[in-house]
């Protein structure tokens, strides 16, 4: 198990929903790195009441810039490290660039432009044992160029290698590897560990040496395991509401309408057509529209707008927003966490972290590798139709060779469009990859 003695540094640390994790997992934040004021607020306000519960801990360092604007050497000597002797680097880079809400742009957008290579030189210069990377689900698919959609067609011509999906992930695993890194990556579904949500991220860990440490095994809502926790058990001990984001009288009128569980479609025929406007005749499933949350199941993914009428984030009783306190033990943020900056900044806080639970899970599976240098194996992802139809799960690894190429190890099925539908049969573990389809 982690050991006090565990210390990490956390890059892009926002509110600190992963770093809190970690610590409740035994490791020990060293410095923490975050350009939003409000969310450097936040970090303050979780520093003192950290030094409260213990005056002999060692406070953290918080350093309110952009990583570009931190010297990883200055930092590192800062820290009294030398290279190859910090545990754990630690952190989500934005995930702008990558999400399927928005462009997609990945390395061609200037915040990813700017910040993977600047995380390469910290990698560079801390040399750590250990690396977590935690993103949008769409980082695994990303491109390294972008293709609008309405170009990906025959008329179009054939995707170069850089358009093809998952091609930004084949270039970061490339790099990490060059650099003595067996890396992992796959998707993480929070309930799986205990968060009241489905939230489905991307996972990477990267480990020194050539032994891979797989995405841990889901704790909860599998066969034999505890159920998933709920929205009724996360509110359970909420003493305080906090921030409410209030409803325009047009959105309470519409909601009063809908039931628990229900959404739009629990509208009559009319008032359908009339709130959804366009939306009404797009394809898809927009179940998250005019939605009201359930108390008997988790709540879909946290955002930071709870009241955007395609996330929107309504109580089951009560025709109002999930309150700021609400929605972050929804992320499982310890009970009494404070949060910096007005209310509209204290929900995106909040909408942007990593769970903590989720954290935790991750920051004990970690630190038992380190310790033993062993994992089991893991089984082929299945489809899990409770988290948006998407394989949970470790979807791969590679293990560093520099000298005959490094060694890649599929464990999903790889469509036609996808980066690993072009490689050669010698530069992927054809005994794990699954038929083409």
């Amino acid at each position: 198990m982690a050991t006090a003695t565990q210390a990490f540094v956390s890059l892009f640390t926002g509110a600190g929903g992963l770093d809190l994790g970690l610590e409740a997992a035994g490791w020990r934040p060293l410095a923490q790195i975050e350009c939003d004021a409000d969310a450097v607020g936040t970090l303050q306000l979780a520093a003192e009441r950290r030094a409260a519960a213990d005056a002999d801990a060692q406070p953290t360092l918080i350093i309110p810039k952009r990583i570009e604007e931190q010297s990883p050497q200055e930092l590192r000597k800062q820290l009294g490290l030398k290279k190859g002797e910090l545990p754990l680097i630690a952190g989500g880079p934005p995930c702008q660039p990558f999400t399927t809400h928005g462009l997609r742009q990945a390395l061609t957008d200037r915040r990813a432009v700017e910040v993977w290579p600047t995380y390469l030189q910290y990698v560079d210069e801390f040399s750590p044992k250990a690396l977590l990377i935690e993103n949008v689900d769409g980082l695994l698919s990303a491109a390294l160029q972008h293709r609008p959609l309405k170009l990906r067609n025959a008329d179009a011509g054939e995707l170069s290698f850089d358009e093809r999906k998952g091609s930004f992930l084949h270039w970061l695993l490339n790099e990490l590897a060059d650099r003595g890194y067996t890396t992992t990556w796959g998707l993480a579904e929070a309930a799986d560990y205990g968060v009241p949500q489905m939230r489905q991220r991307s996972i990477i860990i990267g480990v020194k040496g050539k032994t891979p440490c797989y995405l841990p095994a889901p704790q909860y809502g599998q066969p034999g395991l505890p159920p998933v926790k709920t929205l009724k058990e996360a509110l359970g001990d909420i003493e305080e509401l906090g921030p409410v984001q209030p409803l325009s009288s047009r959105k309470t009128a519409v909601y009063e309408k809908i039931p628990a569980g229900g959404n739009w479609r629990d509208l009559p025929k009319e008032m359908q057509i009339s709130t959804m406007g366009k939306a009404y005749e797009a394809t898809g499933g927009k179940s998250g529209w005019w939605r009201r949350l359930s108390w008997d199941s988790p709540t879909p993914t946290i955002l930071g707008m709870p009241d955007h009428s395609s996330t929107a984030l309504i109580h089951p009783d009560e025709t109002r927003c999930l309150s700021v306190n609400e929605c972050a033990a929804a992320q499982s943020f310890p009970p009494g966490t404070r949060f910096a900056g007005k209310p509209r900044s204290q929900y995106q806080q909040i909408g942007n972290a990593v769970p903590p639970l989720l954290g935790a899970a991750l920051g004990r599976h970690i630190s038992d590798f380190l310790v033993t240098r062993k994992d089991s194996k893991p089984s082929p992802p299945d489809w899990r139709k409770t988290s948006a139809n998407r394989r949970i799960g470790t979807h791969g690894w590679v293990i560093p060779d520099k000298e005959n190429g490094h060694k890649f190890t599929l464990h999903v099925k790889i469509r036609p469009d996808h980066v690993w539908f072009t490689l050669n049969n010698e530069d992927i573990d054809s005994d794990t990859l699954f038929a083409v389809i």
